[in-house]
């Protein structure tokens, strides 16, 4: 069905949740600021750091972004890799290398942090392409999608994004592809979540996905 296929990170590739929210309660403590309560920091983990700041803080953008940066640079430096693929993960991207499909990871996590974090876990190897965020918050998830298209020479009808976020809905509708909700992450948590919400196909594990996908769910159990 698709020949090209994007991925988000952080809820869709890769569980983060414990480095995102230990680098962020460290940059917290670093600015002097009230510490949330857990279930607070608990969403950090996936939607822009710089607008998690400006929600939870009342930041102005400029200020929020110093913020983002100092977070990015606790993360890299404390707990970047204290994360772990979800089931499967690894082996679907495996599946669809070797079915001759074309794979991107399109994130929002910084670009440097992202390459990090791809090669550790063994996810860049099966990648055509992968970009991250830029430091001066520039970039939109759509900017993000549509680099990853224009890389991959993909045809945008034969192209798929698939994350966890109304971020990644509106990058895939503002880039005109189609979209593939996932509820296992950091956004969505039911089908219900996906009203008034462009999608091809609500997951809610990654044997889902492959079924959906025509991978076959054998290689991703």
């Amino acid at each position: 069905m698709y020949k090209n296929i994007l991925f988000d990170l952080d809820g869709t590739l890769l569980d983060t949740t414990i480095g995102v929210i230990e680098a962020v309660k460290i940059t917290i403590e670093q600015l002097g600021l009230t510490m949330p309560p857990a279930e607070t920091l608990s969403t950090f983990v996936g939607p822009p750091m710089q607008s998690s700041f400006m929600k939870h803080f009342g930041m102005e953008p400029e200020r929020a972004l110093e913020c983002a940066n100092m977070f990015r640079a606790n993360y890299k430096k404390y707990s970047l890799f204290s994360a772990e693929p979800y089931p499967g993960a690894l082996e679907l991207l495996k599946s669809l290398k070797e079915t001759g499909h074309k794979v991107a990871v399109a994130t929002y996590k910084s670009h440097e942090n992202a390459m990090g974090i791809l090669e550790k876990f063994g996810i860049s190897k099966y990648c055509d392409f992968a970009m991250g965020s830029d430091l001066e918050g520039r970039l939109t998830k759509t900017d993000i999608v549509n680099e990853c298209i224009k890389q991959l020479g993909a045809d945008r009808t034969a192209t798929v994004l698939i994350g966890d976020s109304s971020a990644d809905s509106r990058g895939a509708y503002e880039a005109d592809i189609d979209f593939i909700a996932l509820t296992y992450g950091f956004g969505f948590k039911s089908a219900a979540d996906l009203q008034n919400i462009p999608h091809v196909a609500v997951c809610s594990n990654i044997e889902e996905l492959a079924d959906y996908l025509s991978v076959s769910p054998e290689k991703v159990c």
